[in-house]
């Protein structure tokens, strides 16, 4: 009588102790939110900051985050890990041969759960963690976005949510690339600032085919007007070369992920229509998972063709996660007009091309093609998530933690004092 008690009165605290004892165990072994993509290092200038009310909910968006940093593979290892979790508990709980009916419905009813909690994460509004450059001369810049413009973009994505959305994650500069129109970017500049350090400022590109790939041309659409095609889909390599030949500037192209590596043709000054720069982060689940399936292979490209490597949020309107920035130094730009600040990046792209950006990265482990990692996704991502919580984060979990238990106890001790059937 006295074990099952006991057992009884311990039961509520079990799985709040394992999250308290995660919490404070990895506060040991801490390791920076943030690194450089390139070299897997920290970048000591620039730190993850969270605001006060995503402090207060700190184990929820957090875990938003984590989910929305993930590769298609990875989101597929998730959801069989649940999908096997919650079948072995279900069996262990001997109800499943009694209750087939039963426990389709509940099933049914925890996948419904689970992908409510997928689309929660891309859908509701939440405070963001933003970057925090240590220098004034650093600049974090976006180099591929979106607004309700484009084809594929949230139809309420507008281009002053998409700069307060950018304001939130800590951009001081992005790049409204929509699908083939100008439209967005038409909607986006008047409302810049005259000073470029006054708030984040939105800057002109548009996301077009060249050779077949989707590519970015940022700057003013005179540069490159005549090269489109009828449907601004098309950009012809040959008007561009043209236009070089009577003395135009060289264009500013970036190659956006995903897609073939072989198909990268750099700017050369014999080959005025390739691309100044490549992404090493696409915000896309299908871009993050080429990006670090082979950033060996894009990190090789950048250095032989000596592009600039960059990061693009790709963000179409949702979720509240930015998965990389690219860090440049700009000496002054803050008191630069949005013009001069589009010409300053512009010129340091074309001037340093591969040291020009420094891609900074939130930190999320990958399987690099190992089955076993991939079927450890679930606790390698938990571990690394923990590893890297800012102290006041660890308050908040363990806050919640506390409130967690208590909630179970109080559970326990109601049905404890229910009638029993004699």
């Amino acid at each position: 009588m006295t074990g099952h008690v006991n057992r009884t009165s311990i039961r509520p605290f079990r799985a709040p102790t394992v999250i308290a004892v995660l919490v404070v165990v990895t506060a040991f072994v801490t390791i920076p939110a943030l690194r450089d993509a390139a070299t897997h290092q920290p970048f000591p200038p620039a730190t993850l900051h969270h605001p006060p009310g995503y402090l207060l909910g700190a184990p929820l968006f957090g875990l938003w985050d984590t989910l929305s940093l993930l590769t298609v593979t990875q989101h597929y290892a998730v959801v069989a890990t649940l999908g096997l979790l919650y079948a072995a508990w279900r069996v262990f709980a001997a109800r499943i041969p009694h209750r087939l009916a039963r426990e389709a419905l509940c099933a049914a009813a925890a996948l419904a759960a689970l992908l409510a909690f997928y689309a929660a994460a891309a859908l509701i509004p939440r405070p963001m963690a933003s970057i925090r450059l240590a220098s004034p001369d650093l600049l974090a810049v976006d180099f591929h976005s979106h607004t309700n413009h484009s084809h594929d973009g949230w139809s309420l994505f507008t281009a002053a949510r998409n700069r307060a959305w950018h304001e939130a994650g800590g951009f001081h500069a992005a790049y409204v690339t929509d699908h083939y129109t100008w439209a967005g970017v038409d909607e986006a500049l008047p409302a810049n600032p005259a000073r470029a350090g006054d708030r984040t400022v939105l800057l002109s590109g548009m996301e077009v085919r060249l050779r077949d790939r989707h590519t970015n041309i940022l700057g003013d659409r005179a540069r490159y007007r005549f090269a489109l095609d009828s449907t601004w889909h098309d950009l012809d390599p040959d008007s561009l070369a043209a236009a070089h030949d009577r003395g135009a500037a060289p264009p500013t192209m970036l190659y956006t992920i995903p897609g073939p590596l072989d198909r990268i043709v750099p700017l050369r000054p014999d080959f005025p229509a390739g691309v100044i720069g490549v992404e090493l982060s696409d915000g896309a689940p299908r871009g993050l998972e080429q990006v670090r399936s082979q950033r060996g292979e894009i990190l090789a490209l950048a250095d032989d063709m000596d592009l600039a490597v960059v990061a693009g949020t790709n963000n179409h309107g949702w979720g509240r996660t930015v998965p990389a920035w690219s860090v440049m130094r700009l000496p002054g730009w803050r008191d630069m007009s949005p013009d001069e600040l589009g010409g300053a990046i512009e010129g340091t792209l074309h001037r340093e091309r591969r040291r020009a950006v420094t891609v900074v990265e939130r930190r999320v482990p990958y399987h690099h093609g190992s089955a076993v990692q991939l079927a450890a996704t679930v606790p390698l991502l938990l571990w690394s998530h923990f590893r890297t919580l800012t102290p006041w984060e660890r308050v908040s979990w363990l806050a919640w933690t506390a409130v967690w238990a208590a909630a179970r106890l109080r559970r326990t001790r109601r049905d404890a004092r229910k009638p029993t059937d004699p």
